[in-house]
């Protein structure tokens, strides 16, 4: 496969050393592979002495050759370079130390701002402190007792003890799911449950809520629909589920986030527009990921805790080729198998309102998610009084 996203990213932002510009400046210069590397070193021992565990050494040298070579074809061909789905990988690593688009993990309800991959978005994400907490406690693991990994997305906080997840997560948890005239049809394994903590090291234990019911699912799309070359990708349709958690005596819900809303007179459904900052948090990193963890390869603890990721929007509402009901938005943010129903929130402003639900994504060339101003009369369909 071509070098991609990776590749422009790591000629044009990482060579800069800044976020999205409306001018390119001319035609990118190479990239050093001698500085990237070295820049990738030093976060795996930063993370190293941060988690205070020491790497897999058979993994570091596997992923440090890697990314050396892939680096290196990128440098010698350019937007020509050949590279399978591993090379891909140790880019995108690449690409998360250099502060480029990182995967941050979230520790207390917030991130490490001293991180040297966080340098470029740390002053950004730090201004908004208190709604990006908030977001962080409001976003919670689905955990599946059943599963191998033992979860099989995220889901978030919309109303008091009401979470937002994919649909997809839902047929995941289930036995025999169905969704026939836009209900749901099945029934929930044994044990399913929302873990809001779930951070690196553990987290808060006292954030856990089983899953009581389902209240409403998103249309299926037509069949016709469905897209080309994505399996189980289908616009038309609404990758989308809203869940009752059951109460626990003396444990408060998470408070609720805010949802940017298609009927809201002041922003008029268009805040969700091409290049606007956001952030992404979830739980990226299951066992469906068809990139891999290279983080989980390095340390095997990783494996499904709380992760923060920033980028922009790519598209807006509109914008998305296929999309004819105009409620999937795109960016760039970096995902993985487990991501599926993380929050999509907005950067700017406020900072603090929800635009997307991740749902798909093609590896190193785009992240879909439902742009919830787009299915506001959805939402408010089977939430009752929002």
């Amino acid at each position: 496969m071509s070098a991609g996203s990776t590749y422009e990213r790591l000629l044009g932002e990482s060579q800069s050393g800044g976020l999205e510009s409306a001018d390119g400046g001319g035609a990118p210069s190479p990239p050093d592979p001698e500085r990237l590397i070295t820049q990738l070193s030093d976060e795996i021992s930063r993370l190293e002495e941060h988690l205070g565990a020491d790497a897999d050494p058979e993994a570091r040298n596997l992923l440090i050759q890697g990314a050396q070579d892939a680096l290196q074809e990128v440098a010698d061909q350019g937007a020509d370079a050949r590279l399978d789905m591993e090379d891909v990988a140790r880019l995108e690593a690449v690409v998360h130390s250099d502060g480029t688009r990182p995967v941050l993990f979230v520790e207390d309800d917030f991130f490490d701002v001293t991180a040297p991959a966080a340098a470029n978005w740390a002053a950004s994400l730090s201004r908004i402190q208190p709604e990006l907490r908030t977001v962080c406690r409001a976003v919670g693991r689905v955990n599946d007792p059943q599963s191998l990994l033992g979860y099989q997305g995220t889901a978030w906080a919309i109303d008091d003890g009401v979470v937002v997840t994919n649909y997809h997560v839902l047929e995941a948890i289930s036995t025999h799911p169905s969704r026939p005239d836009g209900s749901f049809g099945g029934e929930l394994k044994p044990g399913v449950a929302v873990d809001f903590g779930a951070e690196v090291g553990g987290g808060p234990a006292d954030r856990v809520f089983r899953i009581r019911r389902v209240l409403g699912v998103g249309r299926a799309g037509a069949p016709e629909c469905a897209h080309p070359t994505v399996p189980r990708v289908n616009f038309d349709g609404l990758d989308l589920a809203v869940l009752e958690l059951e109460p626990v005596r003396g444990r408060p819900f998470p408070t609720p986030v805010q949802v940017a809303r298609g009927d809201d007179a002041a922003t008029q459904g268009a805040l969700a527009s091409r290049g606007r900052s956001v952030y992404v948090v979830g739980f990226p990193g299951s066992a469906a990921s068809t990139t891999p963890d290279v983080f989980a390869e390095l340390f095997a603890g990783v494996v499904g805790v709380k992760r923060l990721t920033p980028g922009v929007l790519t598209e807006g509402r509109g914008e998305v080729d296929r999309d004819e009901r105009s409620w999937i938005i795109s960016h760039d943010a970096s995902t993985l198998g487990g991501s599926s129903g993380s929050l999509v929130v907005d950067l700017e402003a406020e900072g603090r309102k929800v635009l997307g639900l991740h749902f798909a994504g093609v590896p190193d060339r785009v992240n879909w998610a439902h742009g919830l101003e787009g299915a506001t009369p959805e939402l408010a369909a089977v939430i009752p009084g929002w």
